[in-house]
């Protein structure tokens, strides 16, 4: 029976119905697969699993573009569903280095852009106009120490980076090998000269210190000279506290001296192959002459317990004779249950914890101040550790690294080279090259963002804002 006037006849209802439901049955898939970030790949007649891409860096009103394509979210930016390929993605700010990379989205994964702050484009500008022979940054960026060499003897001049002033402090007679060493975590200031032993064979045990000077800027004029009583000084280090401390030993003994009380007081005798403080800790390289090991104690003054061994195997001994590590064998470091040490004899670092030891052909290394980050080198070489991690190669190349240095919380990276310096985010092996000269040594305010060096070939000590 059909409804008078009707235009669909029976034949023509069934097919709608069957077009309807047939449409069902294949749109509700697509729309469901669709949402659950699934996308037909035309080119190659597939179905694929979508990932995403999170960008969140520093500054906020950077500008970011996926294969030239301009993102008009601000940010941060989440980019869901898309397609799995390789991306160029590039983040731009005027005034800042773009920030480029290649990234591979894959399915069900999301590419995450972040911890990261743009580096500021600018050119290196003249801080101090002199001849100087080298130079060391406070721990807050307030202060340049730099010496300046006069015939056979060292001026010592203080730069106030706040007020822009220049201060000789001290003139010291027949030195000319004055260094610096500033307190991790205050204004203090060591100023020493190295004494070299006579015979190059025994530079790692007999090398020792004099002119050892402690001062604070907030006095610059009083300087308190602690080899006077004590001397020759074998070893020293700065507390990584905020309360000032500095642990020195001679022979016979390790101390504590107070900059606050202007005293020293002995901790204990000096027996030990090597020794290092930690937060108040001392920790001690023992020899084991029965077993031919050395025994790392941890605590020594405490519950004096033992934290790990070394044998001849860990140190490199020539012919496994432990015996000839003699006293060459140095703590370079502890922190938070890490020990790297070293010997004079051997081009290799040996990273400690409890349960590993780790070979690291490195010379030279530094400990970030942020995510306690080590960063270990050699000309050839960049290595890195983290806590409960095993070293890892970061980067190796030929083109001889001076030095390596954190330039923020992020562990964006300094580089100095022998012709340029760069900076790498190593997360992402993204880099620039910022300063395109022959460095000496340079250093890092990480908190108001600049470096301040010493150019091979211009006079004076250089800055250059990022």
């Amino acid at each position: 029976m059909e409804y008078p006037g009707t235009k669909f006849r029976r034949p023509i209802r069934l097919a709608l119905l069957i077009i309807f439901i047939v449409a069902f049955f294949i749109i509700s898939p697509a729309i469901i697969m669709y949402t659950a970030g699934y996308r037909y790949d035309w080119h190659n007649g597939l179905l694929k699993e979508t990932g995403s891409i999170n960008i969140d860096i520093e500054p906020k009103n950077a500008e970011a573009y996926l294969n030239n394509i301009k993102l008009q979210e601000k940010l941060p930016i989440r980019l869901n569903n898309i397609v799995p390929a390789k991306y160029n993605l590039r983040i731009t700010l005027p005034g800042y280095f773009d920030w480029i990379k290649e990234i591979e989205v894959k399915n069900k994964q999301t590419n995450y852009i972040k911890e990261i702050s743009l580096l500021k484009k600018n050119k290196p500008q003249s801080l101090i106009d002199s001849k100087i022979n080298n130079f060391a940054l406070s721990y807050d960026g307030s202060f340049i120490l730099y010496t300046i060499q006069k015939n056979n003897n060292t001026e010592v001049w203080l730069w106030n980076n706040i007020s822009g002033e220049n201060q000789l402090i001290s003139n010291i007679e027949n030195s000319k090998r004055i260094e610096i060493a500033w307190a991790e975590e205050n204004n203090y200031a060591l100023i020493y000269e190295k004494v070299l032993p006579a015979r190059a064979q025994d530079y790692g045990k007999d090398l020792s210190y004099s002119k050892f000077i402690l001062f604070n800027p907030a006095d610059p004029l009083k300087q308190t000279d602690i080899a006077k009583n004590n001397a020759p000084i074998k070893k020293f280090h700065w507390s990584n506290s905020s309360e000032p401390k500095l642990y020195y030993s001679t022979r016979e003994n390790i101390y504590l001296y107070s900059p606050i009380t202007d005293k020293s007081q002995i901790i204990t005798k000096n027996i030990y192959t090597d020794w290092y403080m930690e937060s108040d800790q001392l920790w001690t390289v023992q020899p084991n002459p029965s077993k031919k090991q050395y025994i790392i104690v941890r605590d020594t003054l405490g519950f004096n317990s033992t934290f790990n061994t070394l044998d001849s195997t860990d140190l490199d001994s020539e012919n496994n004779n432990i015996d000839q590590i003699e006293n060459n064998l140095q703590i370079l470091a502890a922190r938070e249950n890490t020990l790297l040490l070293k010997t004079s004899k051997n081009s290799k670092m040996l990273l400690v914890t409890e349960n590993s030891k780790h070979k690291v052909p490195a010379e030279k290394f530094v400990i970030s101040k942020y995510n306690n980050w080590w960063l270990m080198w050699s000309q050839w070489e960049l290595w890195t550790y983290s806590q409960n991690e095993e070293p890892y190669l970061l980067n190796r190349s030929g083109e001889q690294l001076q030095q390596a240095m954190p330039l923020d919380e992020h562990n964006t990276l300094g580089l100095v080279w022998a012709d340029k310096s760069t900076a790498l985010f190593p997360y992402y092996s993204v880099s620039h090259d910022i300063i395109n000269e022959r460095i000496i040594t340079s250093a890092a305010d990480t908190q108001n963002k600049i470096i301040y060096f010493i150019n091979k070939n211009k006079n004076g000590i250089w800055k250059l804002n990022y």
